[in-house]
């Protein structure tokens, strides 16, 4: 009899194929919401009911930087907000008419993402367990709001940037996005290689970042966004050794 292992996955009979990924309720209201994380455009959602399904019923607070353009009147805020029916919702931007779009359990707080001072006066205020990084997608933002807020996550927290695609926009200065020497996913690889090897990687040297590294549990990669999970303890063997 002529093998078939080469047929067209129609021709052949499998058992149950169980979707990793399915599109859910997250999606549903995004998609009423008019957000572009929907399926439709950016197809972040399916990803992200995975991610955070665990919050679903929680009381904490959700940290989006980037409330986006005013016409849509805040669609990702108002997406979060219906999905977690017992958070509050914080918004940082950097316009002044996003404040129109507060409501219950939805806050804005007007600050410049790129600014350190301002990203750690809202973290305190507000205390989050999830940071998703929506704002301007420069390469110097996303680092530093990613290097800022994640150690001042609490134990077991989120941190997500989105829109990663802007780290292959180009070499720095030829694209407004690659607006210093590195980019965003560079980073992020060098820490994943990191964790990969089970080590402090040898080719970070910086000893922020090697804290960093004892902290991540895991780097979960999607189409054009990646979640940063941070451990419940950090590993000790990763930490810098203390200088003589």
């Amino acid at each position: 009899m002529e093998s078939t292992d080469d047929a067209p996955a129609t021709e052949r009979e499998f058992g149950a194929v169980v979707p990793f990924l399915p599109t859910g309720s997250l999606d549903a209201i995004a998609t009423e919401m008019g957000t572009d994380k929907r399926s439709a455009k950016h197809d972040y959602m399916r990803f992200y009911e995975a991610l955070l399904s665990g919050y679903r019923d929680q009381k904490f607070t959700m940290l989006e930087l980037g409330v986006g353009i005013p016409s849509r009147r805040a669609p990702s805020l108002r997406t979060w907000k219906e999905f977690f029916p017992n958070a509050d919702i914080v918004g940082m931007d950097i316009r002044e008419v996003s404040k129109e779009f507060e409501e219950s359990r939805v806050h804005v707080e007007i600050g410049d993402a790129s600014s350190p001072k301002a990203l750690r006066r809202i973290f305190r205020r507000w205390k989050p367990s999830i940071v998703l990084d929506d704002a301007s997608h420069f390469w110097s933002h996303q680092i530093l709001g990613f290097k800022t807020l994640f150690p001042m996550l609490p134990p077991g927290g989120i941190y997500i940037c989105e829109d990663v695609h802007t780290s292959f926009s180009g070499e720095p200065g030829q694209s407004k996005y690659a607006d210093c020497d590195e980019s965003f996913w560079q980073l992020v690889a060098r820490l994943q290689t990191a964790i990969a090897s089970g080590k402090s990687h040898p080719h970070i040297s910086d000893r922020h970042e090697q804290r960093m590294v004892a902290w991540i549990d895991a780097i979960l990669v999607s189409r054009k966004t990646v979640a940063i999970l941070k451990r419940q303890k950090s590993r000790k063997r990763d930490l810098p050794k203390a200088k003589s």
